[in-house]
């Protein structure tokens, strides 16, 4: 055990391995009596644990010792060339394959070696929870030491940061690094690696605010986030705001509307001065007469008449359905500043017929 209580980075990860080889060669020597005990105990439990088992919800990954030794090995020795880039993801892929707090200390090492203080210390305290199932006392002792000196050596390195949210609102969220702080753990300081950090606070009807920090090894640093009342609707209430709010804008209909008023009104304009160029084409080549009216020959005086008469109906029609549509459009329009106003239906439909014109206005307002 003399290994196990030197202070070099190397040797250390080097008595963990040997801890690890000596736990493997003592586990082998199980008598025939507690392999047959442990043979029974497995059958019971597969007998009668069988639903239990159905109901759990997560499987726990595959484990694989042989892999997982074999992997340790080769992690070992790319280590001790000091080819820490290759080895130290292996150590992460046997402790996938078989926890063993062995294998979490030299994990720690590797983050340790990164500058990942706070990170190593996690990943001692988690190889003596590890522990706890290691085999051998020997070995469990030894393996207890390493990873309790390891944090003994980190509690001054490790930075701490606080995050405080003054008056803080309801449903307020903070992320540090992108992961969620619990709301307990708000105003606690709490082990974060050296280096920069992103937080971002955030709450419905406020606006949100980010922030970073950079710390050093050994440091504390509180960071205090004020959150501020959103100007105008928040994004959750806008909708119903704009259930709410009247309408602005002119409906599409009264402009159709208005357009065809106009366009009515000029038409009829335009049969009402044909209408009075046909009367006075009839008052200028004929008169009246005892026993009737006399046109001077060669005047087509039918025509002139059945002119004035079509032109007469199309002006008032025409210029009654124009009306009405220019008073829908108004309405719309007007009805625009306030509570929408309803479309009318309104149909406007011009006639002629041999002996006058007019135009037919239908529909509800």
């Amino acid at each position: 055990m003399a290994e196990m209580t030197t202070s070099s980075p190397g040797k250390h990860l080097l008595s963990v391995q040997s801890v690890h080889r000596a736990g493997a060669r003592r586990g082998a020597g199980l008598g025939p009596r507690l392999r047959a005990l442990a043979g029974l105990a497995s059958a019971a439990a597969v007998a009668l644990g069988g639903s239990a088992a159905r109901a759990q919800p997560q499987q726990q990954p595959p484990r694989d010792p042989v892999a997982a030794e074999a992997l340790f090995k080769s992690a070992r020795a790319l280590v001790d060339k000091g080819d820490y880039a290759a080895g130290c993801p292996k150590f992460e892929a046997s402790l996938e394959l078989n926890p063993s707090a062995s294998t979490m200390i030299n994990i720690a090492r590797c983050h340790e070696r990164e500058g990942k203080v706070a990170t190593a210390w996690h990943d001692y305290n988690r190889a003596i929870v590890l522990n706890r199932e290691t085999a051998g006392e020997q070995r469990r002792r030894g393996l207890e030491e390493i990873a309790q000196k390891g944090i003994a050596d980190l509690d001054a390195r490790v930075p701490k940061l606080r995050v405080v949210v003054k008056g803080a609102p309801s449903g307020v969220e903070v992320q540090r690094d992108g992961t969620p702080v619990p709301a307990a753990a708000l105003g606690e300081p709490l082990p974060v690696d050296p280096g920069p950090h992103d937080l971002r606070a955030s709450a419905p009807g406020h606006e949100t605010e980010t922030r970073s920090v950079t710390l050093r090894e050994g440091e504390s640093v509180t960071v205090e986030l004020t959150l501020r009342p959103a100007a105008g609707p928040t994004a959750a209430t806008a909708p119903e705001k704009a259930k709410e709010a009247p309408g602005r804008g002119v409906p599409t209909w009264a402009w159709v509307s208005g357009a065809a008023g106009i366009a009515l009104v000029g038409a009829s304009v335009g049969f009402l001065i044909d209408d009075l160029s046909a009367i006075g084409a009839l008052r200028d080549s004929c008169r009246e007469v005892t026993g009737g009216t006399y046109c001077n020959p060669g005047y087509d005086f039918a025509a002139d008449n059945a002119r004035k008469n079509r032109d007469f109906g199309l002006f008032v029609g025409l210029g009654g359905a124009g009306l009405v549509a220019l008073g829908a459009a108004a309405y719309g329009i007007a009805g625009s500043g306030g509570e929408k106003a309803p479309a009318p239906a309104v149909v406007a439909l011009p006639w002629v017929a041999p002996s006058g014109a007019g135009a037919s206005i239908s529909g509800s307002f």
